[in-house]
């Protein structure tokens, strides 16, 4: 829940020691849930740059740059809860390891309807959601902070994504997979505030570049043994 305002001015003696409040924005995770969704019958094929793949992949997918689509967070509330309503699609590219270790890219082909899964347009796996969150310990002060992110669109959804398919159904056929699929998806709801915290001081700025050179360095540097180990042979190039 949304921090107390305070005011960020002046410093603090503990002991021998000062510290000054300082003003700094970072990201802050308001609330978080996560879904679920398992389907029967779900088609991918591969990608064209696998064309010539043939055979089986690992259970576990590899979900990567996954996107929010059409956020939108709405106030949900009635006149004795204190609620709102997330929704939005997402979608992620999807990704497969094969018995040999290579990476394979894969798009969904074709996906059962009536279920929270789609086909996105450049064949991601899309998971579609709507959510009412309560608030029920949320006094109407902290409450109106939510809703002033939400009101000012200074909110982000962002979307964590992983899935498995049915280790028993996935080898493909024709560059073709028919399977069922059990995914989880962490959907987080932050916006970007700004924190009161204590500060020592300010640090020192160093050169992080190094006055030594490689080929200087190079030199100090052991010659390997290139020979195999000898019996009572230590070091073959001692002087």
């Amino acid at each position: 829940m949304p921090l107390p305002q305070v005011e960020c001015t002046g410093s603090i003696t503990m002991g021998e020691t000062t510290v000054f409040r300082e003003c700094v924005k970072v990201k802050k995770v308001f609330d978080e849930f996560v879904l679920r969704e398992c389907v029967e019958g779900i088609e991918f094929e591969v990608d064209e740059c696998h064309e010539n793949f043939k055979g089986s992949i690992e259970p576990t997918l590899i979900l990567r740059n996954c996107t929010i689509i059409n956020p939108q967070i709405k106030n949900a509330s009635t006149n004795s809860e204190k609620r709102l309503r997330f929704s939005g699609k997402c979608c992620c590219q999807v990704f497969a390891k094969d018995l040999k270790g290579n990476i394979i890219r894969l798009r969904v082909k074709c996906v059962p309807a009536g279920t929270a899964l789609s086909k996105g347009p450049n064949g991601e796996l899309c998971f579609n959601f709507s959510v009412r969150r309560i608030y029920p310990g949320a006094t109407e002060e902290i409450f109106n902070r939510l809703l002033h992110f939400v009101d000012q669109e200074a909110f982000e959804l962002q979307c964590l994504s992983e899935a498995i398919i049915d280790e028993e159904n996935n080898e493909f056929t024709g560059g073709s997979l028919i399977t069922n699929i059990g995914i989880f998806v962490a959907i987080k709801f932050d916006a970007e505030v700004q924190l009161c915290i204590p500060v020592f001081g300010t640090c020192e700025i160093t050169d992080e570049c190094s006055e030594e050179e490689f080929c200087d360095t190079f030199e100090l540097v052991d010659i390997p043994n290139f020979n195999p180990p000898q019996i009572n042979d230590e070091n073959p190039y001692c002087d």
